[in-house]
């Protein structure tokens, strides 16, 4: 009666893994994460020790980890499987499903792994990740924990879940296709802009560069960074408004050019307020003129009260502009602009995201180099 309860329970717990992973798989769209989840729970309801994902690199013949969980998974991840070699190769050259109780009877057992990664592996099951009627990957399980082995029920969910990533990688590569098609449009609108004044091109690009340098040593996650790149990239997209003799003034602005040049945030967050995907992203726009003391544009906002991700890019989108030649100006040195940046905490920049910028560029030679040569 035990055993029959006991059984019941696992039903249940592996067919709750199957409909807790299918809503993953419709919520989640950074395949990293996705992955990263399912094995997790994989490994839970199989008892697994670890667990990988690999996929096919057409170009080389060989097999790369995508993901890899378990206490040796940061160093199997630098491993390459060439094709048809160790049990992985062979899933994957011919399309089929291993369960092997005892790898060391297994002559396709390819210890190479092994040996780099300094993992024991004592059994291993590997399906086939197929999309389309074609192998994209190898989905693999190690382990079973107490020197159990594996059986045909596990493999069952396994192979259920193995055709579940094979969606998900297809999806979330489709996803990332449309992505980057997405970053390519604006940036070509905003190189566009950038290319109106020849002392401003690739400024957005820089800034995006330096805004990311911040929220990276933040640790913002990818959704946060892909938001904070993206009102980087456009936070002077209001300058398609702004007369070309204005941005293209060989010398110093007059009063009322300085005036209508202050109008590019409102320019450039009025241009986005249609983009229904976007909209979150306005105040960024809108306030990365805006001062820690209160004394900045449009709006006059203080401290915390001025988006994060504004004031970030204000900071990067300052210190490009001092490291760059002007037309009234020459470029100032990294060590200058630094300087400035750490003179005007607390007045026109949040001291605390300043500290954090200078503390990554000290030790950033590629940005030293090549604003310097």
């Amino acid at each position: 009666m035990k055993s029959r309860a006991s059984n019941l329970q696992k039903k249940i717990d592996r067919l709750e893994t199957l409909i807790h992973t299918s809503m993953l798989f419709s919520s989640i769209l950074d395949i990293d994460d996705l992955l990263d989840i399912v094995l997790r729970k994989a490994e839970e309801v199989m008892d697994a020790e670890a667990s990988s994902v690999f996929r096919i690199d057409e170009e080389t013949n060989e097999l790369y980890f995508v993901i890899a969980r378990g206490t040796r998974g940061k160093e199997a991840k630098e491993i390459r499987v060439p094709i048809g070699k160790g049990i992985v190769g062979w899933t994957a050259q011919h399309g089929k499903s291993l369960l092997v109780a005892d790898v060391s009877k297994d002559p396709r057992w390819f210890k190479g792994v092994d040996k780099k990664s300094k993992f024991v592996t004592r059994s291993i099951m590997a399906v086939p990740l197929i999309s389309k009627g074609k192998v994209i990957g190898v989905a693999e399980v190690l382990n079973k924990r107490g020197n159990r082995k594996f059986n045909k029920t596990d493999l069952e969910l396994f192979e259920s879940l193995g055709h579940q990533i094979a969606i998900a990688i297809e999806n979330a590569s489709l996803y990332k296709e449309l992505d980057e098609l997405f970053l390519s449009s604006i940036r070509a609108i905003v190189e566009a802009v950038d290319a109106k004044d020849p002392y401003t091109r690739g400024h957005s690009a820089r800034v995006v560069e330096y805004s990311l340098i911040i929220g990276e040593a933040l640790e913002f996650d990818k959704e946060r960074l892909k938001k904070l790149e993206v009102s980087a990239i456009l936070h002077d997209v209001g300058k398609i408004g702004i007369p070309d003799r204005i941005l293209g003034k060989p010398g110093k602005l007059t009063l009322e050019e300085y005036n209508y040049m202050k109008r590019h945030p409102e320019l450039g967050s009025s241009i986005i307020e249609p983009i229904a995907e976007l909209k979150e992203l306005i105040p960024n726009i809108l306030h990365h003129h805006e001062r820690y003391d209160g004394k900045g544009y449009p709006k006059g906002l203080r401290g915390r009260k001025i988006p994060l991700f504004a004031r970030i890019i204000g900071i990067a989108d300052s210190f490009d502009a001092m490291t760059t030649d002007r037309p009234y100006r020459k470029r100032k040195t990294v060590k200058t602009a630094m300087r400035e940046l750490t003179n005007n905490s607390g007045t026109q920049f949040d001291t605390k995201l300043v500290s954090v910028f200078l503390n990554e560029v000290q030790d950033n030679n590629t940005i030293q180099n090549r604003i310097e040569k």
